[in-house]
C-alpha cells in the first residue's frame, strides 16, 4: 500500500512582537498515481508573546499571553519530478495545497474557529527507501501577523521527517 506519514516541527520567532510560536504535526498521505497524494493533518501548537493592552493611554494589561491552537484538514501533493524521471527516488520536490479548519484558544481573546486554507512547496530527500527528510515553505489565510493596522502574511517554514511504506514498485527496489 503506498502510504506516506510525516512528523514536522516549526519554531518561529517574531522579533518585532517579542513572540515564540512553537508547533508540532502529523500527516499521512496515500499515493493515487505516480505523482499526485491525498491525505490529512493535524497540527497542534502554542503561540507565546508579549502584549500589551491600553485604551485612551491607560494600560489594561501588560505581560506574557500563551495561546493554544489545532489545524487539520485534507491535503494533496503534487509530485513534478515523478512525470520527468519516473525510476529517480532519493530526492522529490512537490507543491502542497490543503483546505481545514483552524481552532485557536487564548487567556485573552474569545474562542476562534476558522476555515483554513493554504499552499506551499517542498523538497524531500531520501536517503533510504523509506526513511525521508523534508522541508516546506507555505503560506496560509490564518498565518498573518498585525503590526499597525496592517496583516503582514507570514511564511511558514516546516521541517521533519517522512516514513514511507510500500508505494510505487520504484520504493521497493
Amino acid at each position: 500500500m503506498p502510504w506516506n506519514i510525516e512528523i514536522h516541527y516549526r519554531k518561529q520567532h517574531e522579533g518585532n512582537l517579542d513572540a515564540n510560536y512553537h508547533c508540532l504535526g502529523f500527516g499521512m498521505n496515500y499515493s493515487l498515481s505516480k505523482w499526485i497524494d491525498a491525505g490529512f493533518f493535524v497540527n497542534s501548537g502554542t503561540y507565546k508573546y508579549q502584549m500589551t493592552v491600553s485604551s485612551n493611554n491607560i494600560i489594561l494589561f501588560d505581560g506574557d499571553s500563551r495561546d493554544f491552537f489545532w489545524k487539520y484538514g485534507f491535503n494533496t501533493k503534487l509530485h513534478p519530478l515523478s512525470l520527468l524521471f519516473p525510476n529517480f527516488t532519493s530526492i522529490d520536490v512537490y507543491f502542497d495545497g490543503y483546505l481545514g479548519a483552524f481552532s485557536y484558544t487564548s487567556d485573552y481573546w474569545p474562542k476562534t474557529n476558522k476555515f483554513l486554507y493554504g499552499a506551499g512547496v517542498g523538497i524531500a530527500l531520501y536517503p533510504t527507501r523509506h526513511f525521508g527528510l523534508f522541508y516546506e515553505r507555505a503560506y496560509d489565510n490564518v498565518n498573518k501577523i498585525t503590526i499597525n493596522q496592517s496583516n503582514k502574511v507570514k511564511p511558514m517554514n516546516r521541517f521533519g521527517i517522512n516514513v514511507r511504506f510500500g508505494g510505487p514498485k520504484k520504493w521497493r527496489k
